[in-house]
């Protein structure tokens, strides 16, 4: 199953939330840590579709630059750039703790840092 968990954690860490949408489990959380705490299948899908919609309007550009999967839990560490409109961009390093309960994404524990700079892969 860890091939799999990979799988979907790297969807989800990629922005590409709908196609999860169907393996998240109805009592899920979401904490982003020191921004906010979603609980529950419906408010995650509505924070990812408000999400989704932002990644749409930017250019972006996901790099992983690590997994670590054991048992039941998979741990992504990465980095974003978002070009807007005016052709600034911001950068983000990440890692995200994702958690399966019963073949059902349980838990994810995102950790968002805005830097200065790009990280060098």
């Amino acid at each position: 199953m860890t091939d799999h968990n990979k799988k979907i954690a790297t969807a989800f860490s990629k922005g590409e939330f709908s196609s999860v949408y169907d393996i998240l489990a109805d009592n899920i959380e979401w904490n982003i840590v020191g921004e906010r705490l979603l609980k529950g299948k419906e408010e995650v899908i509505a924070y990812c579709q408000k999400t989704a919609q932002y990644f749409s309007e930017v250019s972006t550009d996901f790099r992983i630059k690590g997994i670590v999967a054991e048992g039941n839990h998979v741990m992504i560490n990465g980095t974003a750039e978002f070009i807007g409109k005016s052709n600034k961009s911001t950068y983000i390093s990440s890692c995200d703790v994702y958690s399966f309960e019963e073949n059902k994404l349980r838990e994810i524990t995102s950790y968002c840092i805005k830097t200065n700079k790009p990280e060098t892969l």
